[in-house]
């Protein structure tokens, strides 16, 4: 049997507060409201289409941020498990940007790592379009393939006056428009729809990313990624079995380990850790397990890494054959990111967003994500392993996951962190 890898999905909302406001203060019925319900508010776009990027659009540079801002935002979610997507919050927040006063869209490119405007949005694009390529049917053996879906959208409060130049960068760069609802008259109505549109992104990964909204809520910036992928070369079912995890505190527990031997694949013994890459069908993305070495404890070895020496990681691994022993893992996160983004020089309520509607800042940022790596396969999958079998190599790697690790999923030819995390208990 072959292992269908991840399904994940992750959702950020920007949540932006303005002074005043006259939108119409009936309250529609939304009870039962059905999934589809989103689509009765039409997305009102400027009157032009996405462009394509230009080639020297700086992409390594916000790649970059991305990994730097994920090692940062994990410093500041300490010990359990973890699992964000840098890539969706970063792209949320730079079409926040696109409406940003100067000091404020100076604090967002400090925070991400950004280059200037318009640059960022170029890149943005380029990258999101490049992402899209990723995806690709499974093969007559019976993959699943690759999906990956990453999708925006505003919500802005009714009759309001949304600047142009906002408007423009969101359509020429991002293929986003904006959603009239009432925050003000309707906020469960408001909130019912995003949480329909989260959840069809996230193909019902996430179907309740907020609790309530706001009637100050002016509008609001939603991002969704969704992943689901099947391992180029897949573990064997039959072959897992249940073997000893040592928890963060020490404790023993016994957890389903997936195993294979004598797998091609890249992976580096650095100092202090070793590090494996796990290529999922198509060979375009990957997840990297970094396992600190045994006796250092997990959060010591992330207190020592900053985003050039995850980057440094990731550029290390060479191929190598490999005898692995990885838990099945799951993980699932619901952060409030004010806190954090505060932390990191944004200040979180704050903030100057008057390119988007005057008077406007930002109110909250909410986060949702989940990750799961199980072993649903099919027989094409287990065709593929059978595909990747080689003669026994003399130089073997052993990597025996059996203590807390970090993960990262990742597009490979940008180095695109998808997700991050940690996970100090793979039991979730």
């Amino acid at each position: 049997m072959a292992l269908r890898a991840v399904a994940a999905a992750l959702s950020l909302t920007l949540v932006l507060a303005a002074c005043g406001g006259d939108g119409d203060t009936s309250s529609g019925d939304t009870e039962d409201t059905p999934d589809d319900t989103w689509r009765a508010f039409t997305e009102v776009k400027a009157d032009l289409a996405r462009v394509n990027a230009p080639a020297d659009a700086p992409v390594d540079q916000v790649v970059a941020g991305m990994q730097g801002f994920a090692v940062d935002l994990a410093a500041q979610a300490p010990g359990e498990n973890l699992v964000v997507s840098p890539a969706s919050i970063a792209v949320a927040f730079a079409m926040a940007e696109a409406g940003a006063g100067d000091a404020t869209a100076a604090d967002i490119a400090e925070v991400f790592g950004f280059p200037d405007q318009p640059a960022v949005h170029e890149a943005m694009n380029a990258l999101t379009a490049t992402l899209e390529t990723a995806n690709h049917e499974g093969n007559d053996q019976g993959s699943d393939g690759v999906t990956l879906e990453l999708a925006n959208s505003l919500w802005g409060q009714e009759g309001s006056e949304f600047g142009p130049e906002f408007l423009d960068t969101l359509a020429t760069q991002y293929g986003a428009g904006v959603r009239p609802v009432d925050f003000a008259g309707d906020p469960t109505g408001a909130r019912d729809a995003i949480n329909a549109w989260v959840a069809e992104a996230t193909h019902d990964r996430i179907p309740d990313l907020l609790d309530d909204v706001d009637p100050a809520t002016v509008v609001a910036l939603v991002n969704a990624i969704y992943l689901k992928a099947s391992w180029q070369t897949p573990f064997a079912e039959e072959t897992t079995s249940d073997a000893p995890f040592t928890l963060g505190d020490g404790t023993a527990v016994d957890v389903p380990t997936m195993q294979a031997s004598g797998l091609n694949v890249s992976a580096a013994e650095g100092d202090g850790y070793q590090a494996v890459q796990l290529p999922y069908d198509g060979n375009e993305l990957s997840m990297v397990v970094i396992l600190p070495d045994e006796g250092t404890p997990l959060a010591d070895f992330e207190a020592s890494l900053d985003g050039d020496g995850l980057a440094a990681v990731l550029a290390g691994l060479e191929p190598r054959a490999v005898d692995l022993r990885l838990p099945r893992f799951e993980a699932e996160s619901q952060l409030d990111l004010g806190p954090a983004l505060t932390a990191l020089g944004l200040p979180v309520p704050g903030g100057d967003l008057s390119g988007i509607l005057p008077g406007a800042g930002i109110d909250q940022a909410v986060h949702a994500a989940n990750i799961t790596v199980d072993e649903k396969g099919t027989e094409a999958a287990a065709a593929t392993a059978v595909m990747g079998v080689v003669s026994a190599p003399t130089d073997v790697l052993p990597v025996q996951v059996d203590r807390p690790f970090l993960f990262v999923v990742q597009h490979d030819a940008t180095g695109t962190p998808l997700f991050y995390g940690r996970i100090i208990d793979p039991r979730g």
